[in-house]
């Protein structure tokens, strides 16, 4: 199947190995039109009592079954995985292309997926446990073994890439999976779970269910109080995270989460201006600020505040005519955030210190113009609100140490940069912001296969990425012998 030819197709749910299409579909709307559909998706009917006990079975059998698969054949099927998804790059690059992904962007997304199946490749014959020393038995074992059936929720933004952590972590653990898509992108998932039944992973060990939205919270409760599921996987917004944990926990199954962030770049008075300045333009305003990682707020130092602006003015012209800069956001439902937050900015004494803002050709084409905006307070929804745009804001501060417990008492936690001459100075301070990952002299867009990925306090918690994302859908189970 190719994106062009899932134009107005019907994409199927996988449960138990059989591709099933219901009469009940959903509509994947176009970014450049919104009344435009580019295909729909079967959704699974949460009333249908046989079909919720295959998904059970399936995922139950396909545990069992791949838990218990040696390792070299795990990685056999790995490899050929690689192989297929190379193979159909361009299908995934399409689906990437349907929902506004630029090019870059799609390529990023599938070497990114392939990346990070070789580094689990890495670890699939590593040992699984240690004799830890004993008093009171001859001998003692601690032994890593997958914790069961995980659910991965993905969202639509990188939906290859996150489609890949979501599903390839627990795998590479041994657990089975039940991966459901988002509304917005279920091709991509779609296309990725593929590459893997046809490398030969047991039918039962990967399942795909899309789910209409209004369904959502329906369809968790039945899953996570069915008790099959031994923990779940989800990366998207705050608000929708805190629902997710709750529902979790009340049936106290645990969760990786990766949810919204307000990335930030610290620029000291040290930095060097030619590396930042282009590197903080695009850490913002790449796939149109579309990217959980994204620069949104930057601090710099007094004394070189208006060097900063200055370049950043003069690079922003240039930078901004990208064709790339063109291509609209998702869907009308961001554009329309997006258009609230630097309103409620402006009224509150804001300035827009570059781009065009004119809201009504935002509205009629969907798409935001990138952004800077100046004098953004504490009072402003655009200060602890992720915009999820081509928007940063600039602000200057003085104290070091004021800034960093300003940024300590925030409550999101995902991404930052540091930008220093004195390396040394940097990882101090590096150390002591309260952050899942904080980058010296680099993008904040910054997630690579072999580094620990994830946040800290309302960015979520765990991680994925490498031996870390294993050990996330592992259980650690301690054997005396005597």
């Amino acid at each position: 199947m190719t994106a062009a030819a899932a134009v107005r197709i019907n994409i199927p749910l996988i449960i138990g190995g059989e591709e099933i299409k219901t009469t009940n579909q959903y509509p994947v709307n176009s970014h450049i039109d919104p009344n435009a559909v580019i295909h729909n998706f079967s959704t699974f009917n949460i009333k249908d009592s046989s079909l919720l006990d295959m998904l059970y079975t399936s995922a139950k059998t396909g545990f069992e079954e791949w838990s218990t698969t040696p390792y070299d054949k795990k990685i056999k099927i790995f490899q050929k995985a690689i192989a297929l998804l190379n193979e159909r790059k361009s299908q995934l690059f399409d689906s990437h292309s349907d929902i506004g992904g630029p090019a870059w962007f799609a390529g990023f997304n599938v070497d990114g997926a392939i990346g990070q199946i070789e580094e689990y490749i890495s670890h699939l014959s590593n040992p699984i446990g240690v004799v830890p020393q004993s008093l009171d038995t001859e001998l003692a074992l601690t032994i890593k073994q997958p914790i069961g059936p995980v659910l991965a929720i993905a969202p639509w933004n990188a939906p290859v890439i996150l489609a890949s952590r979501s599903i390839v972590a627990p795998l590479a653990a041994g657990c089975s999976v039940i991966h459901k898509t988002s509304e917005k992108s279920p091709l991509a998932s779609y296309l990725f779970v593929k590459c893997f039944h046809d490398a030969g992973l047991p039918k039962d060990a990967l399942q795909l269910v899309h789910v209409s939205p209004q369904d959502n919270p329906q369809f968790l409760e039945q899953v996570l109080s069915s008790g099959v599921i031994k923990k779940l996987n989800f990366t998207g917004s705050t608000a929708v995270g805190k629902k997710i944990a709750a529902a979790a926990a009340s049936h106290l199954v645990p969760c990786l989460l990766e949810l919204g962030g307000k990335n930030y770049s610290l620029v000291r008075k040290d930095a060097d201006l030619s590396k930042a300045v282009p590197n903080i333009i695009w850490s913002s305003w790449s796939h149109k600020g579309q990217i959980c990682m994204s620069t949104e707020k930057v601090y710099v130092h007094e004394d070189i505040y208006d060097t900063f602006k200055g370049e950043v003015l003069k690079l922003s012209s240039e930078i901004s005519k990208d064709s790339d800069y063109a291509i609209p956001q998702r869907d009308l439902v961001f554009t329309k955030k997006i258009i609230d937050l630097v309103d409620d900015a402006v009224d509150k004494g804001a300035q827009v210190l570059f781009g065009d803002y004119n809201k009504d050709e935002y509205l009629k084409n969907n798409s935001i113009s990138p952004l800077i905006i100046e004098g953004v307070t504490e009072e402003m929804l655009l200060d602890t609100t992720e915009s999820f745009g081509p928007i940063f804001t600039i602000h200057k501060y003085s104290d070091e140490d004021k800034l960093i417990k300003q940024l300590n008492d925030s409550p999101y936690g995902l991404k930052a940069s540091i930008w220093s001459q004195d390396i040394m100075k940097a990882l101090s301070i590096a150390k002591r912001i309260e952050i899942g990952g904080i980058h010296i002299n680099h993008s904040t867009v910054h997630d690579e296969a072999t580094i620990p990925h994830g946040g800290v306090k309302s960015s979520g918690h765990g991680r994925f990425n490498s031996s870390w994302g294993i050990d996330e859908f592992s259980i650690l189970k301690s054997i005396t012998i005597n």
